[in-house]
């Protein structure tokens, strides 16, 4: 009985929203930016400004959104003093977007990492991207006709690309807190670049404009060691880091033929990664398998013929472990393990590992990695033999 009435006086103690505050008090923030300049860090925020209800009260011509920047020793102190622009309290519970200056992420990205983690009016799983050839800021302004808001357009094109194109992997922020934290594996982030002119693409007339002056596009890979980015993958080399990493959803792939060429889809790509010791040295096995289907033909290219099908498995096959090798190569050559071996190796073997965990990036060299790709194709007739067999 006691527990009974203690429970209740608990109920009506919680009832009571001593702090609670309407939405219309607060500045809803749909994207961040971090860049830096000289020693001070620029933060700025995306604001979704909501148009006004009373339509005797309302502009058309009041922008959708407006950030807001500002500047200090730390990204904290940065953010406060947007708290002296705002006229609302900053609400951080439902954005999107992190874009991270590749400046910034060359000294290193660690304490954006901190910061996002202590902070408690941050949710975690909004995503994460590097602005490259350009400020994070800037990538905030632009203005597109398909989205309401940039930092919608970002997270948009971050969703679909990562469906769709096998060079984009979709980075949320648990998912690079866990990379970084796990001992033997590093972290790897895509690029986003602006495309034509700046200043006019942040412009309201850039949104209502058929043809956009400027607008946003996801690339490569960035690869880091230890918080840091220390390299551009090139299209092949991301291509070949996802590949491995199990993070193709989709991919596209034109093969060489006959003076002429296929293009395969494949939609269902998968990677297992392996670790044994053999005499008490690393051994890794990357098996890549899956199916695709054709979908675009050229030239005199007969895909009735049972050898053309498997003379072009094979080279599909050979192409798939060429994207691989590239991206081990880099990773070698920048000493960072990418792939998560390392992790790998510590599951599996945990006193090994802890054997040669500090020296285990630079010795990368030093593993025997043998891959393996078993794509299957699942249509043998293009639609060119088809309208053939229908001509006859």
């Amino acid at each position: 009985m006691k527990k009974v009435i203690l429970s209740l006086i608990l109920l009506f103690c919680l009832t009571g929203c001593w702090n609670y505050k309407e939405l219309n008090d607060y500045s809803i923030v749909s994207g961040v930016a971090i860049d830096k300049k000289g020693n001070e860090y620029e933060t700025s925020v995306l604001i979704s400004n909501s148009p006004k209800t009373n339509s005797s009260e309302s502009n058309s011509s009041q922008s959708q959104v407006v950030v807001y920047s500002g500047k200090g020793n730390s990204i904290f102190s940065a953010l406060k003093q947007i708290g002296l622009i705002s006229p609302k309290e900053l609400y951080f519970g439902s954005f999107s977007i992190l874009v991270i200056s590749e400046n910034v992420a060359k000294e290193g990205i660690d304490s954006a990492i901190d910061f996002f983690v202590r902070y408690p009016n941050a949710r975690k799983n909004f995503y994460v991207v590097l602005s490259k050839g350009t400020s994070a800021k800037d990538t905030l302004k632009i203005m597109t006709p398909l989205s309401s808001f940039p930092s919608q357009k970002i997270t948009d094109n971050v969703e679909s690309t990562t469906e769709l194109q096998g060079i984009i992997s979709s980075i949320n922020f648990n998912d690079l807190l866990s990379t970084i934290l796990s001992d033997g594996s590093e972290a790897t982030i895509n690029c986003i670049e602006i495309e034509g002119d700046e200043e006019k693409g942040s412009s309201q007339e850039n949104l209502e404009s058929s043809e956009p002056e400027a607008y946003t596009k996801l690339g490569n890979l960035g690869i880091f060691k230890n918080y840091t980015l220390v390299d551009w993958a090139n299209r092949d080399e991301s291509l070949g880091i996802n590949m491995i990493n199990g993070k193709i959803s989709e991919m596209f792939l034109d093969i060489e033929y006959n003076e002429g060429y296929v293009v395969i889809d494949s939609t269902s790509f998968s990677s297992e990664v392996n670790v044994k010791l053999k005499d008490n040295k690393p051994f890794v096995s990357i098996d890549l398998s899956g199916e695709a289907r054709i979908i675009e033909v050229k030239g005199d290219i007969d895909l009735k013929d049972s050898k053309v099908i498997e003379e072009l498995q094979k080279k599909a096959n050979k192409k798939i472990k060429k994207r691989v090798n590239q991206a081990i190569e880099l990773a070698i050559k920048n000493k960072t393990d990418i792939f998560g071996f390392g992790q790998k190796f510590y599951q599996e073997y945990p006193k090994y590992f802890k054997s040669v965990k500090d020296e285990w990036n630079n010795n990368l060299d030093k593993i025997e990695i043998n891959v393996k790709s078993d794509l299957m194709f699942k249509n043998k007739v293009s639609s060119k033999n088809s309208l053939e067999e229908i001509n006859d």
